[in-house]
């Protein structure tokens, strides 16, 4: 089994798909689904901001962002942190010519109203455009979290005065540290999206799990589903829980609008590519097999971001957090 995102390219360039996934030649284009209640409709595959903002040279940056557009994908996820920042400004060079044709979503971790404020328009001015399709307020963590989000001169006043000023059209919020905080605030404000980490161990975490308890709460308010750590961070491959063909059609079977996956090269945008124009839904049974395959996994090796709100009990898993 290959154990890293590259062997995987180098083991599937030219062979068949693993089992789940038609072995057909691939579909021309992305599928795309309904965003929730925003009357947009987004690629299944998504590509994420990170790598490509980690990559030291620009030009394969830009070359993968520009490629990904060109297979169809139509949601670019980023923020304005870390490596992030970088990825802005990548997406600004290489998309920002077809910025009527994409759908652009950012994310502040910040929640004061005046921090969050620069980080909106720091990322505007990296994207070289004058609106944002999607703000989402990043990892929201515990409950004192979410007061200081709704509080005076909190972050949602901002996104309050920036929606009427056309700098935002959507609102989006994310988490990957508690399903139990993630639900909660979906039910304080009317948010058009939700990111959250959606898994084979996730699914089959049943203590703590965005699936079971997240996820329901998200398709009841009809807003739009963005999953994230698809593959733990290749952990669910590295520790040979699932292949990758496994992780994604499990994930592409969710209920979900799109999925962030994370590029380095053009090759690997062209692999991902070729999965998701092929991929057939799972069905309940091949779903609850892929859960069982990790049922007796260590969760807090695999799902690291998560924890818990209250200290872990002897002998229970370990989340790391944030």
């Amino acid at each position: 089994m290959p154990n890293s995102r590259r062997d995987f390219v180098k083991a599937t360039a030219g062979m068949g798909l693993a089992a789940g996934l038609s072995s057909a030649a691939p579909a021309t284009s992305i599928p795309r689904r309904k965003f929730g209640k925003t009357g947009l409709e987004v690629s299944l595959m998504s590509l994420g901001g990170g790598r490509v903002g980690t990559l030291l040279d620009t030009k394969q940056a830009l070359d993968t962002i520009r490629r990904c557009y060109e297979l169809g994908v139509n949601y670019f996820d980023t923020a304005a942190a870390g490596a992030y920042g970088l990825s802005q400004l990548r997406y600004g060079a290489a998309i920002a010519d077809v910025r009527d044709k994409i759908i652009i979503g950012t994310k502040t971790r910040h929640r004061t109203f005046a921090h969050s404020e620069l980080d909106l328009n720091q990322s505007l001015a990296n994207m070289k455009t004058d609106y944002l399709d999607l703000y989402q307020i990043h990892n929201v963590m515990h409950e004192e979290d979410i007061r200081f989000i709704f509080g005076p001169r909190g972050v949602m006043e901002m996104i309050e005065k920036a929606k009427k000023a056309g700098k935002i059209r959507f609102v989006g919020v994310t988490g990957h540290m508690n399903p139990h905080v993630l639900a909660k605030i979906l039910g304080m404000y009317d948010f058009d999206s939700v990111l959250m980490p959606l898994s084979i161990s996730d699914g089959a975490n049943r203590a703590f799990s965005f699936e079971r308890i997240t996820l329901p709460v998200a398709l009841d308010r009809g807003i739009g589903i963005i999953a994230m750590k698809v593959t733990g961070n290749a952990g669910l491959m590295n520790h040979r829980v699932a292949t990758v063909n496994e992780c994604l059609s499990y994930v592409w079977s969710l209920p979900i609008s799109t999925s962030i996956l994370g590029c380095r090269t053009v090759e690997e945008v062209e692999t991902d590519h070729r999965l998701v124009t092929s991929a057939k839904k799972l069905t309940p049974a091949q779903m609850s097999e892929l859960r069982k395959k990790a049922a007796n996994a260590d969760f807090a090796e695999l799902e690291p971001w998560k924890a818990p709100p209250a200290p872990a009990l002897a002998g229970a898993p370990r989340y790391l957090g944030d």
